[in-house]
């Protein structure tokens, strides 16, 4: 059986998702200890006590997330000498999957999260962008809407392709507004407006990419242990270059439908999702037929795991 390691993107953190970890696994301290140091901040404090909206701020949201999910893998590391055949994350988590797999130190890659976050955070004034999720609408349907829903400057696009039937849109405030009031003529079931700083992943996002660049071609780049499969296109890479892959993510959609589906195609039948939450595992579900899913965000989660892991292979 292959196993692929999965790590969540923004909006999956939560005050206190690093506790179990603390007091339960000694060694993961060293781990928050290293990117607190490469920051310059207390990670535990944020991770720990918040308060909520100051973990939800997308520049310590994101290193916050990514050190939690790869204090859990080092736990399955430690534990279970596990190793993956193939990993994947959502926008955000594809960072903490190159982390994983060896391409980048911990103090680089919390260093280069923070930078993103910041950018991302700041690309566009309060108000002005949007994003919304899609309900009951094929990918070409989605397409569809949007291009009705443009006008001129004003954009709204595909940001994420999470499942089948699941898509979220980002753009201009007024048209994402207007994509709102056409979607029922298209008999969406549902448009949900999200609770973001920002409408990531569409071409609102351009000047971050580019403001970005120096910053990904700063990290000394290294070998990955296991093959990523990539948001921007869903293609799963071992070598060639990532930082064109991780610019353009930022201003382009996250292809997760296509991401899951590759890995699966490649043999993997089983996927553990690492850190805090479990959106991914319920994204997997629908995406692939009667893969084995896994989430580790507690003891309990971990002893479920355990217990198949070693079965499986111990």
């Amino acid at each position: 059986m292959k196993f692929a390691a999965l790590f969540p993107g923004q909006g999956s953190q939560y005050v206190g998702m690093a506790k179990v970890l603390r007091e339960e696994f000694s060694f993961t301290r060293e781990v928050f200890e290293e990117a607190s140091e490469a920051l310059k901040e207390d990670l535990v404090k944020l991770c720990q006590d918040g308060p909520a909206d100051h973990l939800q701020l997308t520049e310590n949201a994101q290193p916050c997330i990514l050190t939690t999910s790869y204090a859990w893998y080092q736990v399955l590391r430690r534990n279970l000498d596990f190793k993956p055949q193939s990993g994947a994350g959502h926008s955000l988590g594809e960072y903490t999957a190159l982390l994983a797999s060896g391409a980048m130190t911990l103090t680089e890659a919390v260093r280069l999260v923070r930078t993103r976050g910041q950018l991302m955070q700041s690309a566009v004034p309060k108000g002005v962008g949007k994003m919304a999720a899609v309900l009951g609408l094929t990918d070409d349907k989605i397409e569809e809407l949007c291009q009705m829903a443009s006008q001129g400057d004003s954009i709204v696009v595909p940001a994420n392709f999470n499942a089948p039937s699941q898509v979220v849109v980002a753009g201009n405030a007024d048209a994402v507004d207007r994509l709102t009031a056409l979607a029922p003529e298209y008999k969406a079931r549902k448009v949900i407006p999200l609770n973001v700083s920002a409408p990531f992943h569409c071409p609102l996002m351009k000047p971050v990419a580019e403001k970005f660049m120096p910053s990904l071609q700063a990290v000394q780049w290294q070998s990955r242990s296991f093959p990523i499969a990539h948001n921007l296109d869903g293609e799963i890479r071992s070598s060639g270059d990532l930082v064109p892959l991780l610019k353009d993510q930022i201003d382009h959609p996250v292809k997760w439908t296509g991401c899951v589906g590759a890995l699966s195609k490649n043999g993997i039948e089983a996927f553990v999702e690492m850190g805090p939450g479990k959106v991914l595992t319920g994204l997997v579900k629908r995406i692939s037929d009667g893969a084995k899913l896994f989430n580790l965000d507690s003891l309990d989660d971990l002893k479920t795991f355990e217990i198949f892991y070693r079965e499986n292979f111990k």
